[in-house]
């Protein structure tokens, strides 16, 4: 029982520490990123070395699209022209992206954010590593 208590404190005083991002550090949402781990609540990791799929964030003024693209051998990139348009919030010391589509409404946490990492926890408590993409051209 006073492991759980430990435990408790522990937990709030780290969930109580965490900060928003910054407006100067959204800026580094915008562009490619693509998937390097996803951890589940339970701690069970799954590490990508490479995807088909990056996400890609435009973002202006707390106002967002995310869309999934495929990238080409070009340095080009190819879209199912699908977009989740979202909203920055801030909120409980943290910071939100806010979704609505037709289907769903949902968020995501933005736990960190650099020029070179994303870290983004869903509602299900799952943690997606991001790096920032760098696209792979084949001259001809």
């Amino acid at each position: 029982m006073k492991k759980i208590v430990i435990l408790f404190w522990l937990t709030l005083i780290f969930v109580s520490c965490s900060k928003p991002i910054s407006s100067e550090e959204l800026i580094h949402l915008n562009g490619y990123w693509e998937i390097s781990e996803v951890q589940t609540s339970e701690g069970d990791k799954k590490e990508f070395q490479s995807n088909n799929n990056v996400d890609f964030f435009e973002l202006k003024d707390k106002r967002g699209v995310r869309s999934k693209v495929v990238p080409q051998l070009d340095g080009s990139t190819q879209s199912n022209n699908i977009k989740e348009h979202f909203t920055v919030v801030d909120s409980a010391n943290a910071t939100y992206l806010k979704y609505a589509t037709d289907y769903a409404k949902w968020s995501e946490k933005i736990d960190k954010l650099t020029t070179e990492e994303l870290i983004i926890i869903n509602e299900n408590d799952i943690k997606y590593t991001y790096k920032r993409f760098t696209p792979i051209t084949i001259n001809e």
